[in-house]
């Protein structure tokens, strides 16, 4: 629990050191304080200034974005006051000197004091109400008298516990909802003996929903001009209704306890009630107490469950520190009830705690200013008034490469162990505020988060409920994820710990089975499990789960993904697990899994874990990516193995790049031998097919559905035309309201197949586009409809099956046996000649319908045809603009106003995508005209269009970023339209060197972009704008140009400063600038490389001519030797982003 936006000074439970920072030279600093310098600041607008700066509805986030952008520290003209924002450890230091500045209530906890008035955290420094509180519940919160507060806490946590538990493992925790009621139900019997019981409801308290609505328009009214607010009169007069009924709440409280005083009762109400300040003898008001507990509601629920909500959302995303919880739970609780001596063993949790509030905690600002009426000059030259406000940007602070090094963007609970959390210099760490004015509630929301992280921790197993789940932050006074969900399903062998009385153990939930309406519960069971983010692994598992009963076999509990098989795997039945690599890391619905083997293989003694589990692994993966090609597969496969596991049946792998279903039918065939085998299945194979029922609709359809949101069209244009290369293109999409993303991360399309590969289908099975398809006999979800609803077979052909998928082999022999007279010869040699197949299968990439088109006697079923399709995955495409070089649109003025759910206070964001467009002769048939099936169907969008897609961040681990410390140098190589994330990364630098001040040179590292085009005069992209970027020192521009370079006129005069052209390839480039770059790289441990291009190409030759720079420079390595260094530089310095 912290305060919101307070601004504290009682030290931290292992205090960090308090030494203000010079203080006497930085006062004697001020008294001569002259002009200083200018303080860094956003171009002012007339009337408004910096008002339209601000996102409305979350205002730090805009000064997260500015603090990117203009450094750390700029000021805002927000017209009526002035803010001042610090954002780095350095100036942050200076203004938590408690001698110069102090709490500055003002903005947000000023617009909050029309409900908690003079309560702790937004009383004026010279109320005396304050100075009484302060000094009369300080030692109530002190660590003594909270551990006394252990039996209560532990009433609370047994109620979310059983809840959790009886509503079953398939229940959908809200955890913005029940981390709400937890913390609201803890301070309500720690501070006043009163239950609001919100447990027992569907709904949170009403108390608790007033509150809420009253932050959030208390927040919002801090951001508006005073004459909105005034013309907002309904929203205020709800505002104060709210108000009232909170406030007789309180007074209700209050007004019970005198009429039956409980002088036995060790609360914080009756201290309140009854105790005097040991300095003016004075006690509580009626009134003052109302509003200290109104104070300690807000401050006491809303922090401590964001704090909840955050540390949750790290753990799953981080599962290795999720799993050293659970073995930390698990050695220091093991089978018994938590006791009060336990709390402070649990050290990595307390770590994951503290890092958690580091990372991005519910407090993300504190506020300050001048003490005494004086102007001050921070950082010995920034001149900053008596009545401006300081901002201290939290998360500026806590991700200072200077403090916490260049990971600081990764989640890492290790650094506030074994002594870690001591040596950081004073004020470095600060969620709970700083100076007199700090957190007094620390201690409580400490010890009631480890309590029930540990309990959670001890009887379920937890995972996301949607593993695909990117943060979106939810601002009201504080900050917290918004939509995030989760699952608990109780731990083996826990049974006893649901029993905190007496009692028999409520039953153990069962997972729910939702048949479909195959006869899937009978047979042999069997357990299948996937993990894999595009819908492939997936459809693999439905494949089997739908052919299971032809097989005497059955899968009662369906498809299911592999997170739910941590500490789950079943004994009585095989296991089928099917799995993918995301440049070299497990999917994000198999991280979990993957670290509990990991976890359980490292620790002694598990070498029988397993013992019992028969198992078989197929891996699905891409062998562009070579160096992490099936590498999470394989590592499930040995470590199962090592964990006592028995392989049932020897794993398989398919390259998804080449023949996508064949080798998984060929395993798929040996896999259901095996199982019959084993499962003593004599039953004949049967051969029931999917059925689909063609109807026709009495009258057309009419164009329907619902509106799409999720993109919105703003430009398409060709930046290069089809000559040299494909065309390329680029489109910039307006994104919802609210959702975010930065420079290297994707945006994901999903697509629809072109007009003339549907019409295709619809030809050769005479169908017409609005017959109705109802599709019933299968598990693949991309197939079925709500209900069995009958869907039109446009909608079927043309959003839910890839068709341009090359046909496996095994397709191939079903087409033969389907066919008549010569048709049977030759595709039968297709399907039994492996070199054939290879070359005119593959090689012309020979899908399913363009074998059907040439073998015209094959009388294969529509429903048969929909069976081998593989479904339309989304195709990601790196974002090629930065979101620090435009300022968003406010929802208001977009046409998402009136046609999406999204938060309407909230402002959008555009994503530019640059992009080829495959279009040509096909292979297989030179007189059709093939078309890329994401590429077209972008290039077909016209302004104004929807279309459906979504932000996908870069993997974190993968690090495909610029260097945190914007003066590290960077190295960046692409070839083609591989300069998208380039661009967001060159607009990102020239953002921040345009916004502080002495420009690029004075505030950027080196950096180069070398890259690849054929034609200067017709595929060379963005040529004007890296032109003035490298004219501003932003970055210096390396281009080689394969076919045909510029006239030498237009290249370097030899100039280092100047762009300079060379007829050949990148990685000749590179390998002539090696003495520039290798210093660069070497000398500069933040120094980072990033490639994005062709993996056969661009992707090999530059890691193969950075060995050669290596091995240059250490004659004494052998090629192994310099391989290994690379490997090593990959973990973090050498990110590619490379595709097919």
């Amino acid at each position: 629990m912290s305060c919101p936006f307070h601004h504290p000074s009682s030290p931290p439970a292992k205090p960090q050191g308090e030494h203000p920072p010079k203080a006497d030279a930085d006062a004697d600093a001020d008294a001569d304080a002259g002009e200083g310098e200018p303080i860094p600041h956003p171009p002012e607008k007339w009337l408004v200034g910096n008002i339209q700066e601000l996102d409305p509805s979350f205002a730090v986030s805009s000064f997260w974005r500015l603090a990117e952008i203009y450094g750390p520290i700029f000021s805002l003209n927000l017209v009526s006051r002035k803010v001042v924002i610090v954002s780095n450890f350095e100036l942050i230091n200076e203004v938590c000197d408690d001698s110069r500045f102090e709490k500055f209530v003002s903005g947000p906890q000023e617009s909050v004091r029309v409900f908690v008035k003079n309560g702790l955290f937004t009383s004026y420094g010279d109320e005396e109400e304050w100075g009484i509180a302060h000094r009369t519940l300080l030692p109530v919160f002190g660590p003594i008298h909270v551990r006394q507060m252990f039996s209560q806490m532990m009433d609370i946590l047994s109620q979310m516990v059983f809840r959790w538990d009886r509503f079953g493992p398939d229940n959908r925790i809200n955890c913005t909802d029940e981390f709400t009621r937890l913390a609201f139900d803890v301070i309500g019997l720690c501070a006043f003996n009163f239950r609001f019981n919100a447990f027992y409801g569907d709904d949170i308290p009403l108390f608790a929903k007033q509150m809420a609505e009253t932050l959030v328009e208390a927040g919002k009214r801090s951001s508006r001009l005073s004459i909105e607010n005034q013309l907002r009169f309904q929203s205020k007069n709800h505002m104060m209704d709210n108000i009232h009924a909170m406030w007789k709440v309180c007074d209700d409280i209050v007004a019970e306890r005198k009429a039956n005083p409980r002088p036995d009762v060790n609360d914080i109400l009756n201290v309140m009630l009854h105790a005097k300040d040991p300095v003016t003898g004075k006690g509580f008001t009626d009134e003052n107490i109302r509003y200290q507990m109104a104070t300690f509601l807000v401050a006491g629920h809303d922090t401590s469950a964001g704090t909840l909500n955050f540390l949750w959302y790290n753990l799953l995303h981080h599962p290795k520190a999720l799993q050293k919880c659970y073995a930390e739970v698990d050695a220091v609780l093991g089978d018994r009830p938590l006791e009060l001596d336990d709390v402070p063993k649990l050290e990595y949790i307390e770590a994951s705690i503290r890092e958690t509030l580091r990372y991005l905690g519910p407090i993300p600002a504190l506020t300050r200013h001048a003490k005494g009426g004086k102007t001050v000059l921070l950082g010995g030259k920034y001149k900053v008034g008596p009545s401006d406000a300081i901002i201290v940007n939290l998360k500026g602070l806590h991700h200072d490469p200077a403090v916490w090094g260049d990971d600081v963007d990764e989640f890492k609970p290790e650094r506030f162990l074994d002594g870690g959390f001591e040596r950081l210099p004073p004020n470095a760490w600060r969620p709970f505020g700083t100076g007199v004015r700090s957190c007094i509630g620390r201690y409580l929301a400490e010890q009631e988060i480890t309590m029930a992280v540990a309990l959670i921790l001890q009887r379920f197993v937890i995972e996301a409920a949607d593993p695909d789940y990117q943060l979106k932050v939810k601002p009201t006074l504080t900050i917290k994820p918004d939509g995030f969900f989760i699952k608990a399903r109780r731990r083996p062998g826990k049974d006893h710990l649901f029993t905190f009385t007496s009692g028999p153990a409520p039953p153990t939930p069962q997972p729910a089975t939702d048949k479909p309406d195959t006869n899937n519960s009978s047979g042999k069971p069997m357990a299948i499990y996937y993990g894999g983010n595009t819908g492939t692994c997936k459809s693999f598992g439905e494949d089997l789960e739908t052919a299971a009963p032809n097989y005497g076999l059955a899968v009662p509990l369906q498809v299911q993904s592999l997170d739910d098989a941590v500490e789950n795997l079943p004994r009585d039945r095989p296991v089928v697990i099917i799995a993918s690599s995301f440049e070299g890391l497990p999917a994000d619905n198999a991280r979990n899994f993957v670290a509990w083997l990991e976890a359980r293989a490292a620790a002694p003694g598990n070498s029988t874990l397993l013992n019992g589990v028969e198992y078989t692994v197929f891996g699905a993966g891409n062998r562009d990516w070579a160096a992490t090609f099936h590498r999470v597969p394989r590592l499930i496969d040995g470590l199962l193995e090592q964990l006592g596991a028995t392989r049932l049946f020897p794993a398989g792998f398919v390259d998804v790049g080449r023949d996508i279903v064949g080798p998984f039918e060929e395993w798929k065939a040996g896999l259901f031998a095996r199982l019959r085998e084993v499962g003593g299945v004599t039953a004949a194979v049967k051969t029931d097919e999917m059925r689909v029922d063609i109807s026709h609709p009495d009258t057309p359809s009419k164009l329907a559905g619902e509106p799409v949101s999720e993109g919105l069209v703003l430009v398409n244009k060709v930046l290069a035309e089809q000559g040299a290369g494909p065309e390329k293109r680029q489109i910039n999409v307006l994104l919802p309201p609210g959702v975010e993303y930065r420079s290297g991360d994707y945006l994901a399309v999903q697509p629809f197949n072109p007009r003339e590969s549907v019409a295709r289908v619809l030809n050769r099975f005479g169908l017409h586009p609005d017959d109705l398809a109802t599709v019933t006999g299968t598990t693949k979800e991309h197939l079925k409809s709500p209900a069995n609803s009958p869907v039109s077979v446009y909608e079927l052909i043309s959003t839910r099956v890839e068709l341009a998928t090359p046909a496996s082999q095994r397709q191939v022999a079903t087409l033969a046996s389907l066919s008549q007279g010569a048709d049977v010869e030759r595709l039968g040699a297709l399907a039994s000649d492996d070199a054939l197949y290879s070359k005119e299968v593959l090689g012309k990439r020979f899908s399913t319908i363009d074998l059907l088109e040439d073998f015209p006697s094959c009388a294969l079923s529509f429903a048969s045809y929909l069976d081998m399709l593989s479904p339309l995955a989304p195709r990601q495409y790196s974002i090629s603009s930065s979101p620090l070089a435009q300022q968003a649109v406010p929802a208001a003025s977009t046409t998402f106003s009136s046609t999406t759910t999204s938060p309407q206070d909230k402002a959008s964001l555009t994503a530019t995508l640059t992009y080829d467009v495959y279009s040509g002769p096909s292979l297989s048939h030179p007189s059709v005209h093939f078309r890329g099936v994401a590429s077209s169907y972008l290039a077909s969008l016209l302004p104004g269009s929807r279309l459906r897609c979504f932000v996908r961040g870069t993997n974190a681990a993968a690090k495909f970023r610029l260097p945190a410390d914007p003066t590290a140098p960077v190295i960046m190589v692409a070839a083609g339209t591989g300069i998208a994330p380039m661009r967001a990364f060159i607009q990102d630098r020239a953002a921040i060197a345009a916004a502080r001040p002495g420009g690029a040179r004075a505030v950027l590292g080196p950096a180069f972009l070398y890259y690849g085009c054929r034609d200067h005069a017709s595929d060379f992209l963005y040529a004007d704008e890296l032109a003035a970027w490298q004219a501003q020192g932003v970055v210096k521009v390396r281009v080689a140009f394969s076919r045909n370079p510029p006239p030498l006129s237009l290249g370097s005069d030899g100039d280092d400063e100047g762009q300079q052209y060379a007829h050949g390839h990148v990685d000749e480039l590179l390998w002539r600038d090696r003495d520039v770059l290798r210093p660069l790289f070497r000398d500069h441990a933040d120094a980072r490389i990033l490639v994005c291009g062709s993996a056969a190409r661009l992707g090999r030759t530059t890691a193969e001519t950075c060995l050669k720079i290596y091995q240059e420079a250490h004659p004494d390595q052998t090629r192994a030797q310099a391989e290994v260094w690379l490997q090593r530089q990959k973990e973090d310095r050498y990110v590619s982003d490379v595709f097919g």
